[in-house]
């Protein structure tokens, strides 16, 4: 299929070369014959004919030699494409094509393949990686309701055994469905199925409400809270903005240490606001900042170890859709500072 297929655009070109070439030989009959209708054309020695025959000959072979080496040169970068498209179509995201043409489109063309190769090899490496650890996230909390529930088949377990082990049967189950209800959510911003549903609305009394409702969290750590927030109206999504403050929050409070701090702040501007959660916990090490909203990013298996590793990707994905900005400041051992900055949308009226 593929010879048949590269064939045919040899004869197509091929069959467009001919006709050039027939064109232009009829032409130049054309013109000679004028002229010599006319006089104009001067004889050589011997038949009259043979003084215009020769000419069209001649300009014939020319223009086919001409038309076929244009021809080659046209061909050959279309036919190295579709070989690679066919590699590519076959999974195969390594080949690249040389960007060193004569020719500038066909190298911004070579240029741009090879981009798109690289991201779709990029894809499929992310998906593998995701499948995996997907794989392990789900694999250890099953492990342990299995293990667990058969302890529990056990008739020598004391009553307190027994509830000991319900009781990590139950934080299990919970942690799969919170991995699969962050998975969905994941899942819906990246391919924006979640629709941004923009209203104006308190943003203050909406972190002031988040940090209320964590109260038993931090009391139990003794934790200083102390909040500084300008009284703000901003026009967003109100419920996926919720999801930013609880995760951040319950993240401040769940890696400070006894008797720490928590500070938030809120700063409203002409322009913008800016939420400023900082804590006195842990910390990040500053060479994984980068990598921090990564799916399943774990510092080192304590920071992140009772979550999935999936907060901060959702996290970012909203503040995202929202076109802001989300910067965090850490140290290991020094606490952690995250500044997030949310432009003031303009408030769009229903027709």
């Amino acid at each position: 299929m593929k010879k048949w297929l590269e064939s045919r655009l040899w004869i197509y070109f091929s069959f467009i070369t001919l006709i050039l070439t027939i064109v232009i030989a009829v032409a130049l009959i054309v013109i000679i014959l004028l002229l010599e209708a006319f006089a104009l054309l001067p004889s050589l020695e011997g038949s009259p004919k043979l003084s215009w025959v020769i000419p069209i000959i001649f300009s014939s072979l020319m223009g086919l030699v001409i038309s076929g080496i244009v021809m080659i040169q046209i061909l050959n970068p279309i036919i190295k494409l579709k070989k690679a498209m066919t590699k590519v179509i076959e999974s195969d995201f390594s080949v690249q094509l040389d960007e060193d043409e004569r020719i500038a489109e066909v190298s911004e063309l070579y240029h741009s393949f090879n981009l798109m190769v690289n991201e779709l090899s990029s894809i499929q490496r992310l998906q593998s990686d995701f499948t995996s650890v997907i794989s392990h996230e789900f694999k250890t909390p099953l492990s342990s309701i299995q293990g667990y529930a058969q302890l529990l088949q056990s008739p020598d377990l004391t009553a307190s055994e027994r509830e000991t082990y319900q009781h990590r049967i139950i934080v299990a189950t919970k942690q799969l469905s919170g991995l699969s209800d962050n998975i969905l959510k994941l899942s819906k911003l990246d391919n924006q199925s979640i629709s941004i549903e923009r209203k104006s609305y308190r943003l203050d009394e909406q972190i002031r409400e988040s940090i209320l409702s964590l109260h038993n969290q931090w009391m139990e750590k003794n934790l200083t809270m102390t909040i500084d927030l300008d009284s703000t109206v901003l026009y967003a999504n109100e419920d996926l903005l919720n999801q930013v403050w609880m995760n951040l929050l319950d993240n401040a409070i769940k890696y400070s240490e006894q008797e720490g701090q928590i500070i938030v702040h809120l700063k409203d501007s002409k322009d913008s606001v800016e939420v400023i959660i900082e804590d006195t916990g842990i910390g990040i090490p500053s060479e994984k900042l980068n990598i921090i909203f990564e799916r399943f990013f774990q510092v080192d298996g304590s920071r992140f170890s009772s979550g999935n590793g999936l907060g901060l990707a959702i996290v970012k994905r909203i503040i995202d859709n929202h076109e802001g900005t989300i910067e965090y400041q850490s140290e290991l051992g020094d606490g952690t500072k995250v500044i997030i900055t949310l432009p003031h949308k303009k408030i769009e009226h229903s027709k």
